[in-house]
């Protein structure tokens, strides 16, 4: 039995992890979000198990369809959500005049495959075994393990053991794994406690209405807008909160799955006493006075909130509030870094207040060693992250067989 170390490894982004057995079942399959660069591969695949919708782990899933026509498992809020991005990451391609992967046919071809699944779960396939948990990372998404010829491979795909606003955290009873695979995106360190991270949110957002100024929250469509909507909800807000872009029908989505949010009622209510901002000439009006706008992109690589921060720049009371981690060589990245907006065609130096708060949906250091101690691996291969080599190194001090391959090595098991 062999891993295929297809995308992900040494790196964040592309995740393609294949094991090589009598079946071939691959998790995940997707995109380097900044470059476009796909995964290896593979010559062929019997199951692709897509564990959430992000372009990172979903974004070449149509390509690799094209080519292998596997079945395809996933919660079904994980491919409405997937869809979403996938038909919105071609329509930027189309618009950027970048090379396409696939097409909408791929897509909807993808769709005679889907086999769609739940937490709690169990899987009965040709010659393997599926089981599937709450991963605690966005709406939908979700661990896994495969059984298969005597063996328990347990992927951990993005996950968070904490309890957030909007999600249970992943809490994982199994044992008898032997190997597990898990991503490394914070091994380096731990995230705040969030009621602090909360707290100084909704004050920097307060702070910048009461000064006059507009609040905009680029996030991520996908979770974090929800999230940001209910923390700033949470607080009894008494100035207007927008919501714009792509962040209104992921939300719409994870709402007709209740199933996979903590607390419905609570997301129900935020998102009901949000005003949707729908047009050009509405986005004009709103800034006119002080609010919070929370929009897409949360990489400030496109959609509406472009648009807010090139209206509000040189405005010195308004705020641009981050919410999470901004992948290195993108707009928001580069904001941050250097103080400038540098995107199609423009270079602006900002005049607005530039904040950051940490609203990641990973589990953090702390957490990472307390799993890997839960489950008790025969063996841990470590992926998606900047420090896979080091966090598998300090894995092996604390007696574990750990590994950190690279992306197109194969492992035995």
């Amino acid at each position: 039995m062999k891993l295929n170390c297809l995308g992900g490894f040494r790196e964040v982004g592309k995740n393609a992890v294949l094991v090589e057995a009598k079946k071939k079942i691959m998790f995940d399959y997707g995109v380097k979000v900044e470059t476009g660069e796909m995964p290896i591969m593979p010559k062929s695949v019997d199951a692709l198990v897509l564990n959430h919708a992000h372009l990172d782990h979903v974004g070449s899933a149509p390509a690799l369809y094209k080519r292998q026509k596997p079945d395809i498992f996933s919660t079904i809020t994980t491919f409405e959500l997937g869809d979403m991005i996938l038909r919105d990451s071609l329509k930027i391609a189309r618009i950027e005049h970048k090379k396409k992967n696939f097409d909408r046919k791929e897509m909807e071809r993808m769709k005679k495959s889907r086999v769609e699944i739940t937490y709690g779960q169990n899987y009965e396939g040709d010659g393997y075994t599926l089981e599937f948990f709450n991963a605690g990372h966005i709406p939908g998404s979700f661990c896994c393990i495969l059984e298969i010829e005597g063996k328990r491979i347990f992927y951990t795909s993005d996950f968070n053991t904490d309890t957030t606003r909007l999600l249970k955290g992943a809490n994982i009873k199994t044992k008898d794994i032997d190997v597990l695979i898990m991503e490394s995106t914070y091994s380096n360190r731990d995230h705040p406690p969030r009621k602090e991270t909360d707290k100084g949110f909704f004050n920097a957002v307060q702070d910048t209405v009461s000064n006059g100024g507009v609040a905009v929250i680029p996030s991520f469509a996908i979770g974090r807008a929800a999230e940001v909507l209910m923390t700033i909800d949470s607080f009894k807000p008494d100035f207007p909160v927008y919501l714009d872009g792509m962040a209104r029908s992921a939300t719409e989505i994870s709402l007709d799955h209740p199933e996979f949010i903590r607390d419905p009622k609570a997301l129900r209510k935020a998102f009901r006493r949000a005003r949707v901002v729908d047009s050009d000439i509405m986005r004009k009006k709103v800034i006119k006075d002080p609010c919070a706008i929370v929009t897409t992109s949360g990489l400030l690589e496109g959609g509406p909130s472009v648009r807010y921060v090139k209206s509000l720049y040189n405005n010195v009371e308004s705020s641009i509030i981050f919410t999470g981690f901004l992948i290195p060589k993108t707009a928001g990245r580069y904001l941050v870094d250097t103080g400038r907006f540098v995107t199609e065609g423009f270079d602006l130096k900002i005049k607005m207040n530039i904040q950051k708060f940490d609203f990641s949906a990973h589990t953090g250091r702390d957490g990472l060693f307390n799993f890997v101690n839960k489950m008790n691996p025969e063996k841990v291969v470590c992926l998606h992250g900047d420090y896979c080599e080091r966090f598998a190194s300090e894995l092996r001090g604390r007696g574990f067989d750990a590994i950190a391959p690279v992306n197109g090595d194969v492992v035995d098991l």
